[in-house]
C-alpha cells in the first residue's frame, strides 16, 4: 500500500510540473514580441473579409398587382478544388452528371483543375463552376448524397437571385428582360429604379464577434398600367389570326385615349425571356437596323417605321373638317383619278365612285377624295395639321428602343442630305401623303395621334407606368395632354363619319350591341424597285363606344396572304378584341348605357 501511495504522488507532481511548464510557455508566447507581431499580421489578414450585398431588384407588376417580372433564389453549384483529392473524381464525375444532366467529359474536366490560390497567377483556380441556376431541390439533394459519401465533399454552392418571368413569353416584348444587365423595354427604361447600387462591408471573422449585416438595397417595384388579362386574350388572338391569315408577324396596342394608359401591346414573334442573354440579342439586335437589312426589332409596335395606309386618312379628314373646309355633307365628284405636282393618283380600286359625302369618301376610302382635300386646305395648313398631330415625331413612351423617321414636308424637305438621288420632299407628295402612303410611323405613334379623335381633341402621352412602389411609398403617374390638334367638335364629328360608315358597310368590325368608330388601311409595301401590289401591310385603328369611347386599338399585319385587304383581314380582328374589352373592362352595351342615362 505504501509504495503504491508514493508512486501515485510522483505521478501526481510530474503532471503538475508539465502543466505548469506549458501555462510558462503560453506566457512566454503571448507575452515575447515576435508572436505578438505574428499574430497581428495572421489576423489581419485572415480575420477580415470584404462581403459584396447585391441589391434585390425591384418587381413589376401589372394594374391589378399581377407579377410580371420578379426574382427567385438560384444556386451555382461547383467544386472546391482544394478539397478534391484524385479519389473522389470518378464517383464526383458520374454523380454530377447525373444530377445536372451535362456530359460527363466536361465535368472531368472542370474538376481536375489545379488548385492556385494565387490570385496574380493567370492559373488562379479556387472554386470550378459546373451548373448554373440551380433549385433549392438541387442543393438538398447534393446535402443528402453528402451525408452517406464523403467522396462528394468538395461540392459547393453559392446562392444568388435570378430575375424570373411568371408568365413566361406574355408581354415580353414591352417588359424587356433582364440578366447581368438591363435589355429593352420597362427593365432598361426603369433600370436605375428597379436596381440600386451593390453595397459593400469589412466583416470580422472573429469567432466571438457579432457583426450586423448592412441592410441590402432594394430597388423599387413598378406597377404597369397593363391588364394582364387584357394582354393575354389579344396575344391568343393575333397568334391565331397571323396563322389563319398566313402574315409575317403581327402588332397591336390597346390605350385608353382619356389618359393614355397602354391596356396591352402585342407583336410577334415574341423572345423568350429564359433563353440565353446572347440567343435573344443574337435574334434581336439592339442595332436592329444595319442601313440594309431590317432585323427583327424586339418589339415592332415602338421599334419599326411602316407606311400605314388608309388609316391615316382620318388626320387628313380631321384637318379638313377642323379648317373649316368641309362639313361631312359636303358633296365630291369623284372622277376615279386625280393630280398633284407632276404625279397622277388613283383611288385603289381604279374606279370612279362619282358623287360622294364625306362620309362617302371614308366609306369608300378614296385615295382620289383625300388628294382633292389635301389641295384644298393648301400645302401650309395641310402640313401643320400633321405637325399638330405629331406625326414624325416619337411620342416619348416610357419604354427603351422608340424609334421614327423623318417625316417628309416643306419644313424639312432633305432630312437625308443634299444629295438628288435621296428621298426628299416635293410638290407631288402631299398627294400620296394623304392617304398614309410616303410617310412612315410605328404603330405607338399612330395610336397616340389618333387617340386625340377619341378624346374630345387631346392627345394624352402615351405611359406604361401607373405607380411607383419605393421606401413604403405609392407615387402614382399623372396623366399629361401632348397637345390639341383639333376641336372638341371636330373629333365629335368624325367620330360619328366614321361610326356610320362602318355601319353603312356592314363592316366585319361592328360589334353588336356597341357603336364603334373605325378606319381600315391597306398600304402597298415599298420596294427597291417601287411599290408592289403583291405585298401589303393592313392595319385598323377604331375605338368605342361611340358617345364615350372607353378604348382604342391599333392593328397591324404585315404581309397576310390570305387577302390583301385590311377590311378582310384585319377589321374581324378589330371585332373580336372588343367582344373581349367590353367584357374585361365592364363596359355595358349602348341601349344599358342609354337608358340608364335617360334616368
Amino acid at each position: 500500500m505504501g509504495k503504491s501511495l508514493i508512486r501515485f504522488y510522483l505521478i501526481g507532481l510530474v503532471f503538475i510540473a508539465f502543466s505548469i511548464a506549458i501555462v510558462y510557455r503560453l506566457i512566454q508566447i503571448q507575452t515575447d514580441p515576435f508572436f505578438i507581431t505574428l499574430s497581428e499580421t495572421v489576423g489581419n489578414q485572415a480575420s477580415i473579409k470584404v462581403k459584396n450585398f447585391e441589391p434585390i431588384r425591384g418587381n413589376i407588376y401589372d394594374r391589378w398587382g399581377n407579377l410580371l417580372a420578379g426574382n427567385t433564389e438560384v444556386y451555382e453549384i461547383g467544386v472546391n478544388l482544394n478539397q478534391v483529392v484524385t479519389t473522389d473524381i470518378p464517383e464526383l464525375v458520374i454523380y454530377l452528371s447525373s444530377l445536372t444532366g451535362i456530359d460527363s467529359n466536361m465535368i472531368r474536366e472542370r474538376v481536375s483543375i489545379p488548385y492556385n490560390p494565387n490570385p496574380e497567377s493567370a492559373d488562379f483556380a479556387v472554386f470550378s463552376t459546373i451548373y448554373k441556376n440551380a433549385t433549392k431541390e438541387m442543393v438538398a439533394k447534393i446535402e443528402d448524397a453528402q451525408a452517406e459519401n464523403s467522396h462528394l465533399r468538395s461540392i459547393s454552392w453559392n446562392g444568388r437571385l435570378m430575375r424570373t418571368y411568371p408568365e413566361n413569353e406574355m408581354g415580353i416584348n414591352f417588359l424587356g428582360f433582364y440578366t447581368s444587365d438591363a435589355f429593352f423595354g420597362v427593365e432598361s427604361f426603369y433600370n436605375n429604379l428597379l436596381s440600386t447600387t451593390s453595397t459593400s462591408q469589412i466583416i470580422k471573422m472573429a469567432p466571438y464577434d457579432v457583426m450586423a449585416i448592412p441592410e441590402i438595397p432594394q430597388g423599387a417595384g413598378i406597377v404597369l398600367t397593363i391588364d394582364r388579362e387584357i394582354q393575354s386574350r389579344v396575344e391568343q388572338i393575333m397568334d391565331r389570326a397571323i396563322n389563319e391569315n398566313g402574315a409575317s408577324s403581327g402588332t397591336a396596342i390597346i390605350m385608353n385615349p382619356k389618359t393614355g394608359e397602354l391596356l396591352a401591346m402585342t407583336t410577334t414573334p415574341r423572345a423568350n425571356p429564359h433563353q440565353s442573354t446572347g440567343g435573344i440579342l443574337q435574334q434581336y439586335p439592339i442595332e436592329h437596323f444595319d442601313g440594309s437589312d431590317l432585323q427583327t426589332p424586339f418589339n415592332r409596335a415602338i421599334m419599326q417605321t411602316y407606311e400605314p395606309g388608309s388609316v391615316f386618312k382620318v388626320f387628313t379628314m380631321a384637318a379638313a373638317l377642323d379648317s373649316g373646309t368641309v362639313e361631312p355633307d359636303t358633296e365630291f365628284l369623284d372622277t376615279g383619278i386625280i393630280e398633284i405636282g407632276g404625279m397622277t393618283i388613283y383611288n385603289w380600286d381604279y374606279g370612279a365612285w362619282g358623287l360622294q359625302t364625306m362620309t362617302g369618301c371614308m366609306q369608300h376610302s378614296l385615295n382620289v377624295c383625300m388628294v382633292w382635300l389635301a389641295k384644298e386646305m393648301g400645302t401650309e395648313t395641310f402640313y401643320n395639321y400633321l405637325s399638330a398631330f405629331n406625326i414624325g415625331k416619337e411620342t416619348n413612351i416610357d419604354l427603351s428602343g422608340e424609334v421614327t423617321f423623318p417625316f417628309l414636308s416643306p419644313s424639312n424637305p432633305t432630312p437625308f442630305g443634299s444629295d438628288p438621288n435621296l428621298p426628299r420632299w416635293y410638290d407631288g407628295m402631299m398627294g400620296p401623303q394623304a392617304f398614309g402612303q410616303g410617310v412612315a410611323v410605328t404603330p405607338i405613334r399612330m395610336i397616340t395621334s389618333a387617340s386625340a379623335l377619341a378624346n374630345q381633341g387631346r392627345m394624352m402621352a402615351p405611359h406604361i407606368q401607373k405607380a411607383i412602389l419605393q421606401d413604403g411609398r405609392i407615387r402614382y403617374y399623372n396623366p399629361k395632354i401632348v397637345s390639341t390638334p383639333i376641336k372638341p367638335q371636330t373629333a365629335k364629328t368624325l367620330t360619328d363619319m366614321l361610326t356610320v360608315s362602318l355601319e353603312e358597310e356592314s363592316s366585319t368590325a361592328l360589334v353588336n350591341g356597341y357603336s364603334v368608330a373605325g378606319k381600315t388601311g391597306t398600304a402597298e409595301i415599298p420596294t427597291r424597285k417601287g411599290y408592289t401590289s403583291g405585298l401589303t401591310n393592313a392595319s385598323f385603328v377604331g375605338w368605342g363606344p361611340s358617345d364615350d369611347p372607353q378604348f382604342i386599338v391599333y392593328i397591324w399585319l404585315e404581309k397576310p396572304t390570305s387577302s390583301i385587304w385590311s377590311s378582310l383581314v384585319t377589321a374581324p380582328i378589330f371585332r373580336e378584341i372588343v367582344e373581349n374589352l367590353v367584357i374585361i373592362m365592364n363596359i355595358p352595351p349602348d341601349s344599358v348605357r342609354m337608358e340608364y342615362a335617360s334616368r
